[in-house]
C-alpha cells in the first residue's frame, strides 16, 4: 500500500525535479554573465567619450573575453542540464552565447580597424545582450518556483 503513495520528491515530475536542482547553478551562471555584461557598460563610459582612453579601453577589452567565456559556460551547461527539462533557458542561452561571440567581433573591429560605424550596432546589441540575460535569470527563476511548488 505504502507503494501506491507518492512520495513528496517523486511526486514531481522529472522535468520539474531536474529544473529545481539544475535552476541554482544556471542562476549563478547567468548572475555572472549579467554582472560581467553590465562592467563592459561602466567600462566603456569611461573611455567611449574622452580623448584619453587610459586603461578603460584595455579593461573592457579584457572584460570582453570574460563574457565570453561565461556566455559560453551558460549555453553549455544548459544545454547539457537544462535542453529536455526547460527548453526555453537553453535556446536562450545558446543566443546570448552567439550575439556575446558576435558582440565581441563588432568590438574587435572597432578598436582593431578603426570601424567606428559599428559602434551604432555595438551599443544597441550590448542592450540586447544584457536584456536577454535578464530574461534568462527571471525566467529560471520563475520556473524554479513553478516546480518547487
Amino acid at each position: 500500500m505504502t507503494d501506491d503513495v507518492p512520495s513528496r520528491r517523486s511526486a514531481k515530475p522529472d522535468g520539474a525535479t531536474a529544473v529545481a536542482r539544475s535552476g541554482p547553478k544556471f542562476a549563478a551562471l547567468t548572475g555572472l554573465t549579467s554582472l560581467a555584461i553590465l562592467l563592459q557598460g561602466v567600462f566603456a563610459g569611461e573611455f567611449i567619450d574622452h580623448g584619453a582612453h587610459g586603461g578603460w579601453l584595455n579593461a573592457h577589452d579584457v572584460n570582453g573575453y570574460v563574457v565570453v567565456v561565461l556566455a559560453l559556460a551558460t549555453a553549455v551547461y544548459a544545454v547539457m542540464a537544462l535542453r529536455a527539462t526547460a527548453r526555453p533557458l537553453a535556446v536562450g542561452s545558446v543566443v546570448l552565447a552567439v550575439l556575446v561571440i558576435a558582440q565581441d567581433g563588432i568590438g574587435h573591429a572597432i578598436t582593431d580597424n578603426g570601424s567606428d560605424g559599428l559602434i551604432a550596432v555595438h551599443v544597441p546589441l550590448a542592450l540586447i545582450v544584457f536584456g536577454l540575460t535578464i530574461w534568462l535569470s527571471l525566467s529560471a527563476r520563475v520556473m524554479r518556483r513553478a516546480s518547487s511548488g
